[in-house]
């Protein structure tokens, strides 16, 4: 055997190192790094119908990570919300509580808390699969989606083998929260005490795509305590990917959305 035999060459060590890269979700693809600005941070694991009889490209019987990524626009209303958040008093001096966020419709991040409103129908998010993208503007409302999202159209997530409002979800529990340790959210880590993280979570039941528009966006608003929002519902953040994309009956789907609070302008980065 020749002593070259028995080391890689330099272009397969630096295939070796960029390989490494396509599965560190820092990292787009081999050798592009993440834009800080991608804000929202969406990660579609495919898993295995059957333990071992169904191979991803991750392995045989492995679940597969998928990392898209877009940023989002806080909307006016969303300005209001966190201004609100850091207060513990309204403008005539009285005390600021959560009755004042649903007065206001503003109840981004309603958990379920029964001593305000017995219904869990408030703060959510909810993907849109319109053929179009909806531009992001800081003014909109959930009129500027309710004809996608709306689930007598064909925008909505449902057919016939599916649920009324699957595209909704109220929030993943102990959401939102700083500094998220959730190793799948790129957008954030433990020692990110200026980031406020929302999260969602579909299960693989929940909705697929696979007969259907693919996903192409999505927005957090205040359903009121209703089913659906009204049309003029307030939102806190809308967001487009680039491209459309599906999610599968093997699919869970796991949305991040990373508001850092920028100390040297006093500003939310969208």
């Amino acid at each position: 055997m020749r002593i070259s035999d028995s080391f890689d060459t330099m272009n397969e060590r630096l295939e070796k190192f960029t390989s490494f890269k396509d599965h560190a979700p820092k990292y787009l693809s081999k050798g592009v790094e993440l834009n800080p600005n991608d804000n929202v941070c969406m990660v579609k694991t495919t898993q295995p119908t059957e333990l071992n009889s169904f191979s991803t490209p991750a392995g045989e019987g492995l679940d597969y990570k998928q990392w898209i990524y877009t940023h989002n626009l806080v909307t006016t209303n969303g300005d209001k919300f966190y201004a609100r958040r850091i207060c513990d008093f309204t403008g005539d001096g009285t005390a600021n509580d959560e009755t004042d966020f649903r007065t206001a419709g503003l109840y981004f991040d309603h958990d379920g808390i029964t001593s305000v409103n017995s219904s869990i129908l408030y703060g959510c998010m909810v993907l849109h699969n319109n053929t179009s993208a909806l531009t992001p503007a800081q003014g909109n409302t959930y009129s500027n989606m309710t004809t996608p999202l709306d689930a007598s159209t064909s925008g909505s997530l449902k057919n016939s083998t599916m649920t009324s409002r699957t595209n909704t979800n109220a929030g993943t529990v102990n959401y939102p929260r700083f500094a998220d340790s959730d190793g799948d959210n790129t957008g954030s880590s433990a020692n990110d005490d200026d980031i406020v993280t929302w999260s969602y979570y579909w299960l693989i039941n929940s909705f697929n795509t696979e007969s259907e528009n693919d996903i192409r966006g999505g927005c957090i608003v205040d359903r009121a305590g209703n089913a659906t929002a009204a049309s003029g519902a307030k939102l806190l953040t809308q967001f487009e990917f680039a491209s459309p994309f599906e999610k599968t009956s093997s699919d869970t789907l796991k949305v991040f959305v990373n508001h850092k609070f920028e100390g040297t302008q006093g500003t939310i980065s969208d």
